[in-house]
């Protein structure tokens, strides 16, 4: 997929599905942000004096237009076809009364995942496994859950005192987390297949970082625990076999740090598997979890609203080592007077590519 030829420069903003034409007019700036652990948040600055009522007065402080829990949605035009960077809920009003410059306004808004932050639970999940568990979570916050990762299965599993968005991200694992048009979807990075978006520094991409870092990488990672049924210890163990069907030709990260540091294993004490099955699931995931994080980049493009978490790019002209797809972990879609319309993006991937 190519990047779009053509993107609107500002933004339609969206209040409880009306476009609102006198705040897109007064728009200072605004910053869309979204990662892979859930809940994406705005902030929005608009000019905040003008004629208002047929006196120059504030012009935004009005509760029809703007208020807490009001849907706020950002969308870009690419191409003559609307694409929403944001849809969210007001949670935070706030003014600025600069020195020389006329007063402002601040919007801040975040998903409908952020609820999850105000539901606080003990409870024992038996006999289920990480699916059906963030399944209940999202369910029970009113949401449509598409949970396309199994995960571990637990024989008996406690959340103590646990607000449900730190337990969802817990059951989610090395999975991505997003919120779209109502339906929370806990994605596996390796069932994602849609076509990867092109970015080239011939066209939208203006610059990209990247750094291949053994820091975080193991060889080796191991779960330990006790099986209380069979009276056994439980020692279970996942190595670079566990990354190698998601990632591209090149050399992986686990396979490198052996090389040159030859300890290099992760032993986990505390997840408390029961089953041997469940600890081998939680070490393949830990491992999966530090092999993705092996090469990683920040980027920049002249706009790009169809990039997203868990969307992948493949970026060219990078050399040998460095081109090629990467997953994308987290956007932030900026406008400001200054530059423009500006996406920023962070990707990974395991493996760097082959090189003589």
């Amino acid at each position: 997929m190519n990047a779009p030829l053509f993107v609107s420069a500002r933004p339609q903003i969206q209040v409880d599905g009306q476009r609102l034409d006198a705040l897109e007019a007064d728009l200072i700036r605004l910053e869309a942000r979204a990662d892979a652990a859930g809940v994406a948040s705005l902030e929005a600055v608009f000019l905040n004096w003008g004629q208002h009522g047929g006196a120059v007065d504030y012009t935004h402080f009005d509760t029809r237009q703007l208020d807490f829990g009001k849907r706020l949605a950002i969308v870009f035009n690419v191409s003559g076809q609307d694409t929403t960077v944001f849809d969210g809920l007001v949670t935070g009003l706030g003014a600025a009364y600069p020195e020389l410059r006329p007063p402002e306004l601040t919007v801040l808004a975040e998903d409908r995942l952020a609820g999850l932050r105000y539901r606080r639970r003990t409870r024992l999940s038996a006999n289920q496994a990480d699916r059906d568990i963030a399944t209940r979570i999202l369910q029970d916050a009113g949401l449509q859950a598409d949970v396309g990762r199994s995960g571990a299965s637990h024989a008996a599993l406690l959340q103590v005192n646990e607000d449900e968005l730190a337990a969802l991200r817990a059951r989610s694992g090395d999975a991505l987390i997003r919120l779209a048009d109502g339906t929370a979807h806990v994605t596996d990075a390796a069932s994602i297949a849609d076509p990867p978006i092109r970015l080239s520094r011939e066209n939208t991409l203006i610059r990209f970082t990247v750094l291949a870092d053994l820091a975080h990488q193991r060889g080796e990672v191991r779960v330990h625990g006790y099986d209380v049924a069979a009276k056994e210890a439980i020692h279970e163990s996942a190595g670079a076999d566990a990354i190698r069907p998601e990632a591209g030709r090149g050399r992986l990260g686990p396979e490198i740090v052996t090389r040159v540091f030859a300890d290099a294993a992760d032993d986990l004490h505390l997840e408390a598997p029961a089953t041997g099955a469940e600890a081998r699931a939680l070490a393949e995931a830990a491992l999966r979890r530090r092999a993705r994080r092996f090469v990683r980049g920040t980027g920049v493009t002249r706009g790009t609203p169809e990039l997203r978490v868990g969307a992948r790019v493949d970026l060219v002209d990078l050399g040998p080592w460095f081109a090629g797809t990467y997953l994308v972990t987290a956007v932030t879609h900026r406008f400001d007077q200054h530059d423009g319309y500006r996406t920023e993006f962070e990707a990974q991937r395991p493996h760097l590519g082959d090189a003589p």
